[in-house]
């Protein structure tokens, strides 16, 4: 968690933006299977969490491909999101809502009382 946490702090003061800060931390989070896999509830799966019908069953996907995926995915994600968020917040924090978004999906993250708060 260390590593991760001084991985995000060196992204901060660089300036990076909440898809490069998100995707930081799904990359530590997550944990990276190349070969496409079925997660708990069946679903086709391969990467970082990517899900869908671009996904080929035996493919092994490099770390390109992933990233690529992932890169694709979160930004989704923010267009989904961002227009829910109706205050100013730091990059820091919008990464982290791009972050538990990707895990839940954007539907139920639009149903989640904190962003009443935001």
């Amino acid at each position: 968690m260390v590593v991760l946490k001084n991985k995000v702090k060196a992204l901060l003061a660089g300036g990076a933006g909440a898809i490069v800060i998100a995707a930081a931390l799904l990359d530590d989070l997550e944990g990276r299977r190349h070969e496409p896999y079925r997660d708990v509830a069946v679903v086709l799966t391969v990467c970082d969490g990517h899900t869908g019908k671009d996904i080929v069953p035996g493919k092994y996907y490099t770390d390109a491909e992933c990233d690529a995926l992932l890169n694709k995915d979160l930004a989704l994600v923010a267009a989904r999101i961002d227009p829910l968020i109706k205050v100013s917040i730091p990059e820091s924090e919008r990464a982290a809502f791009y972050s538990f978004a990707y895990n839940v999906g954007t539907g139920a993250f639009a149903k989640f009382s904190l962003l009443k708060r935001k």
